[in-house]
């Protein structure tokens, strides 16, 4: 599979979301995954408020032009 970031980030595979808290103007997502019916968390993403309407705009364009380009 071609990689599509040159930073060499690690992939995180994840079946879901935990929590989502807001603590202190950060925001803070847990991850999980479900591996034989126990779901284990797998990341804890961390974001500054401020940046959250932003993240969640360009996550929902290249989320959205991913599907286009998938096609039917």
């Amino acid at each position: 599979m071609d990689v599509i970031d040159p930073h060499n980030a690690q992939e995180i595979f994840f079946d879901g979301i935990h929590e989502v808290k807001i603590v202190a103007g950060i925001v803070r997502i847990v991850l999980f995954s479900r591996q034989n019916d126990v779901g284990t968390v797998v990341a804890r993403l961390a974001l500054p408020l401020s940046e959250l309407p932003d993240a969640i705009q360009e996550l929902v364009i290249a989320l959205t032009n991913a599907a286009k380009s998938a096609g039917p």
